[in-house]
């Protein structure tokens, strides 16, 4: 069904905490020194006449449930919009206050989380206030140069992540694929002129943040886009399925910006589009936490880590739960879609959702919503290594990827196949 004529709103916040804040990188004891570069919250709404979405990213390592919860609520209430169509997207930036649990860190930044969240209702109200007839269109490349799966097979230690530093002559192989596919959502104005971009990469924004505080590549592109063009252009990061794989460092910042423009300026964009969403709440089968089980596989790969894993049991005994509360999000857009995913998903799940999604284009995002950790493959649970060793950082357990995926590939499918006048797809 052909929609109705677009209208887009966009907005920034800057949320850069105060020097001094515990900074969110793992196994790190980092407070924020300095500060590299603000920390931003970015929203845009669309909205088609008859349903409104709002897209709200943000430069955190993630949200607790809880904080993400208030904040969706206190969103939908000022802005008036439905909660289902609001997705909220994490940078998984270590150089930020600490906002969710990280390893070797027993407290969440609850304070500074209070006040960033209390402060989107207003930002996406804004947003959509100041709406503009608009067109969509997606673009996209392959940029395979740029990213590699940092789990690697080795001849002695199973699966093992590259960071951890192991001898070439051990490796054999990575465990997994990526997605090579770069992806740039543009919204133009009723000129024609872009006024929002969204761009999705399945890779994870890590970088060691030093003691200050960063947004890190989505920081550094926002500034490459705005030198390129001469003008301020909003540029949102939609984190994508990055738990397994990396960029080349030092290849990154140039090359992703680069491609922000080169796609853009290729895309083509309607100004009719209709709008639905969907969403599906529901608990994932937890890890067992009840001994300290990746001891043996902790001590051999990184043995500095033993104590704090320890810990991570421990807290993870003392929460006491049974299950993983997540939810999964999907987005129609005429004829492209976002799906949004919870956690840090392995880049299998994204590859997966995408073949089985009946839209032209799927983005597919991850650390939607709170934030249960990182999502391995059933695969990588056998091989063990860093990202599936329980911790508050790494709940869900065995099969939960994979069912996550699968809910993922039915919003979407669901979603197209109920092409009528937009509205909520139950």
């Amino acid at each position: 069904m052909v929609g109705s004529r677009l209208k887009a709103g966009v907005g920034e916040l800057d949320i850069t905490g105060g020097l001094g804040a515990p900074l969110a990188s793992p196994l790190s004891d980092q407070s924020a020194a300095a500060v590299r570069d603000e920390l931003m919250a970015k929203v845009l709404v669309l909205a088609d006449g008859e349903t409104a979405l709002a897209i709200v990213t943000l430069d955190l390592l993630a949200l607790t449930n809880e904080d993400a919860e208030r904040a969706v609520g206190a969103i939908s209430q000022r802005a008036g919009i439905d909660p289902d169509a609001i997705m909220l997207v994490c940078s998984h930036t270590r150089g930020a206050p600490c906002t969710a649990p990280v390893v070797g860190q027993p407290e969440v930044h609850r304070e500074y989380a209070a006040e960033v969240t209390g402060k989107l209702a207003h930002a996406v109200a804004r947003a959509k206030d100041n709406l503009q007839d608009a067109s969509l269109g997606v673009g996209c490349a392959r940029l395979p140069h740029l990213i590699y799966n940092h789990r690697l097979v080795t001849r002695n230690m199973r699966t093992i992540t590259e960071w951890m530093g192991v001898p070439r002559d051990e490796v054999l192989e990575p465990e997994g694929p990526i997605d090579p596919t770069f992806s740039v959502m543009v919204i133009r104005d009723g000129r024609g002129d872009p006024i929002c971009l969204l761009w999705n990469f399945a890779a994870d924004n890590r970088f060691d943040p030093g003691g200050e505080i960063s947004a890190h590549l989505p920081g550094l592109v926002q500034k490459e886009v705005d030198e390129r063009s001469g003008v301020h252009l909003p540029s949102l990061y939609l984190a994508g399925c990055g738990g397994n794989v990396s960029y080349v460092h030092g290849l990154e910042r140039g090359a992703v910006a680069s491609a922000v423009m080169a796609v853009q300026l290729e895309t083509s964009c309607d100004p009719l589009i209709r709008l639905s969403f969907a969403r599906e709440k529901m608990v994932l089968p937890i890890q067992d936490y009840s001994q300290f089980w990746s001891e043996p596989d902790v001590e051999l790969k990184y043995p500095d880590a033993l104590e704090a894993f320890a810990r991570e049991a421990e807290l993870l005994r003392e929460e006491g739960a049974e299950g993983v509360e997540a939810s999964v999000q999907a987005f129609g857009l005429g004829r492209f879609a976002i799906a949004a995913l919870p956690g840090v998903p392995f880049v299998e799940f994204a590859l997966d959702i995408k073949d089985g999604s009946p839209f032209a284009t799927t983005l597919v995002a991850g650390n939607s919503g709170g934030y249960p950790g990182y999502v391995c493959t059933r695969k990588a649970f056998e091989h063990g290594g860093f990202e599936t060793w329980a911790a508050r950082s790494s709940k869900i357990g065995p099969g939960g990827g994979e069912f996550i995926a699968a809910q993922a590939t039915a919003l979407l499918n669901r979603l197209w196949s109920a092409r009528t006048p937009s509205k909520r797809i139950r």
